[in-house]
């Protein structure tokens, strides 16, 4: 039986603990209890106590915050009430993260995909303004290029980019020397974004 009106266990009786389906929902908390014998009920209820009024299930709770029907949860009542209620939104976080993405992807439009212009003259910045050897400038950007391949997916050349490719597992898979050797490249690379901005 689905109410009409449900009991959302409030922090204290001085706020209001029944409400409407035809409402925005509350802050789910991460406790969840039946509706107490002694409730006085408050003014902004959305009515009064009645039969029919009862706590949310913990399966509604989780399709308020937007959890799909057949979400598994792992752990005891007490341990899903208290994710549910912690729990940021499912489609709050799918909007954010697709708002993210459209963005990441505007940049890309604008500044062309990848890193590669980034390429051009950095090798003979390296040598001019950083004094690194031919040979050391030629192994900077092949490192370089190797991050992208790791990466498959270059948009942008920002902090956030080392944070995606210290993610990769093929890059968690090499030694620590060369992974190093890829970082410093990569930030070498940064630097030499911003020399180009000034």
């Amino acid at each position: 039986m689905h109410p009409y009106f449900y009991y959302r266990y409030p922090r204290n009786y001085n706020r209001r603990a029944i409400f409407s389906i035809d409402e925005p929902a509350p802050t789910m908390r991460g406790v969840n209890r039946p509706v107490p014998k002694g409730y006085p009920g408050h003014p902004n209820d959305a009515c009064e106590l009645g039969p029919s009024v009862r706590a949310l299930t913990t399966a509604e709770r989780a399709l308020i915050q937007t959890f799909p029907p057949n979400f598994t949860w792992i752990g005891n009542k007490t341990d899903t009430e208290q994710m549910v209620g912690n729990a940021v939104p499912v489609k709050l976080a799918e909007f954010v993260a697709n708002v993210f993405i459209a963005y990441i992807d505007e940049d890309v439009e604008k500044d062309g995909a990848g890193s590669g212009w980034l390429m051009e003259g950095f090798e003979e910045w390296l040598v001019g303004e950083k004094e690194y050897s031919g040979r050391s400038a030629k192994d900077v950007v092949s490192r370089c290029r190797r991050s992208e391949r790791i990466l498959r997916c270059v948009n942008r050349l920002d902090a956030y980019y080392v944070f995606l490719l210290q993610q990769q597992a093929e890059y968690q898979k090499l030694s620590g020397t060369v992974k190093s050797q890829i970082k410093r490249a990569v930030n070498l690379q940064l630097e030499y974004a911003a020399y180009l901005k000034r």
